[in-house]
């Protein structure tokens, strides 16, 4: 297939452009009628939002350095103890969390002339990381030092999958020319484990038989919460991501909800929400299965399925 071909080709060129592979591969989803799988595509594209799990590979190990003096003796860009600190700000300190589109990526790594990337750690700081040090030294400055080499695996890491992917997809479609061919033929074929396998890794968990969605059946009631909560809870939805779906319906009670599918604007950030979290395995289960069992789930709330 030209458009599978066209993405192998960028992902194997030694100037390799990521980013315009991966346009080439949302366009590429969209015509195998998979669009619920570019929200991945589309995040490493525009960047992660604050509130979205990363993937393992965009959290990268970072190493605390300071500047310090006791009036007599200077050290500069010196490691520091931290067995002080408790372990969840210690973890926090000690990695570093990539969430920038993959264009500024590659511009921090092509601009920087450095082995190392600085983050500056706030002056309020200072104190709390000084506890741990001897001679009365008192840090001036704190900061988190970052692999050049670890920012830029991310660029390969995504380079890597994706090409994993399209191998196997041309391997199983290389004979297909056309549009509607493509779409037939993806019809009998788990294009959307395919995908999970190449993306994510074989920590993804897969929950479902042999077909591309699990069965939300009808013991959702229309309009009773409770009935699709207990839905929702048994496909590994959290207790938390529920409470905050019930504000979101309660929020969008001003929203007539008469079509499928089109739900208002509050349920919509909250699935959005979700999808980010089986893009980082956080809700285990696979990123095609996500958004149609939510959709159905609603779907039956909203009596817009009989």
């Amino acid at each position: 297939m030209k458009l599978v071909d066209e993405i192998i080709e960028i992902l194997s060129s030694d100037n390799c452009i990521l980013t315009n592979a991966l346009i080439k591969t949302k366009v590429l989803l969209h015509k195998m009628g998979h669009k619920e799988l570019v929200i991945w595509v589309n995040k490493e594209l525009n960047g992660y939002s604050q509130d979205d799990e990363l993937p393992d590979y965009r959290i990268i190990p970072a190493q605390v350095r300071v500047s310090a003096t006791n009036g007599a003796y200077q050290v500069n860009s010196h490691p520091i103890p931290m067995k002080h600190l408790d372990d969840e700000f210690k973890h926090s300190l000690e990695e570093a969390k990539i969430a920038y589109s993959l264009a500024i990526i590659e511009k921090m790594v092509t601009d920087s002339d450095d082995v190392m990337l600085h983050r500056p750690l706030p002056m309020e700081f200072n104190g709390l990381l000084g506890e741990g040090l001897a001679n009365s030294f008192i840090i001036q400055r704190a900061w988190s030092e970052i692999p050049i080499a670890s920012v830029s695996n991310i660029l390969m890491q995504v380079r890597s999958r994706l090409l994993d992917f399209v191998l196997e997809l041309n391997s199983e479609f290389s004979e297909i020319e056309s549009d509607k061919e493509l779409r037939e033929a993806v019809g009998g074929f788990d294009a959307s484990n395919l995908f999970n396998n190449a993306i994510f890794g074989d920590n993804v968990t897969i929950l479902l038989g042999s077909e591309n969605t699990q069965k939300v059946t009808n013991s959702i009631i229309k309009n009773d919460f409770e009935t699709l909560s207990k839905v929702l809870q048994k496909n590994g939805v959290d207790r938390d991501d529920i409470n905050l779906l019930k504000d979101a319906i309660d929020k969008d009670q001003s929203f007539s909800v008469v079509e499928k599918d089109k739900f208002g604007p509050s349920v919509k950030s909250w699935m959005e929400s979700m999808l980010s979290k089986a893009i980082s395995t956080s809700w285990q289960i696979e990123l095609g299965v996500a958004g149609s069992l939510l959709a159905t789930a609603l779907n039956y709330y909203y009596g817009l399925i009989p």
